[in-house]
């Protein structure tokens, strides 16, 4: 018995109920769910980029903040290595002067120089690591919008096969 619908996708229905196959709504359910578990994948994909992103640009900004303080140090060592042990040096401590010793002043900026190396190449490591996340994020969520496209396109061709069947 042949019946129909004022739709074709209600025809279509029919035919599949007849056929052997499972149940078309079921079979429809399960596409339309599988492509909303790969949309939400790929929004959840896309949420760790964007942090990734967000990550980065803010190890970036302390990288900046720290070479700064660097090169400011080194003028300050320059400028300390052209002064002779009798010169007088002051420190700021909060709003007031103090009375430094050239080897002192010499010795603190050169550990303050050793301190922002240091961090600066955590944070290059850091950078690194974040961008090979990022990367390897971006290939995956564009791995899985082809995989989407090709899933779609296949369900386009499956549904114009069944029509041109009915």
């Amino acid at each position: 018995r042949k019946s129909t619908y004022p739709f074709p996708h209600q025809n279509l229905l029919l035919q599949r109920c007849n056929s052997k196959d499972k149940n078309p709504l079921i079979r429809m359910a399960e596409s339309n769910n599988l492509g909303a578990q790969m949309a939400g994948a790929v929004d959840s994909e896309i949420a760790i980029y964007r942090t990734l992103q967000e990550e980065l640009s803010k190890l970036r900004s302390d990288q900046q903040v720290l070479m700064s303080q660097e090169n400011e140090n080194q003028m300050v060592k320059q400028e300390l290595d052209l002064l002779d042990d009798s010169a007088n040096v002051y420190k700021m401590v909060g709003p007031v002067l103090m009375k430094n010793d050239v080897d002192d002043a010499k010795q603190t900026v050169e550990k303050r120089l050793e301190f922002i190396s240091g961090e600066i190449k955590k944070i290059e490591n850091n950078i690194k690591k974040t961008d090979t996340k990022s990367t390897e994020t971006a290939k995956k969520i564009q791995e899985m919008q082809s995989a989407m496209q090709a899933a779609a396109a296949e369900a386009a061709k499956q549904i114009a096969k069944e029509k041109g069947q009915g």
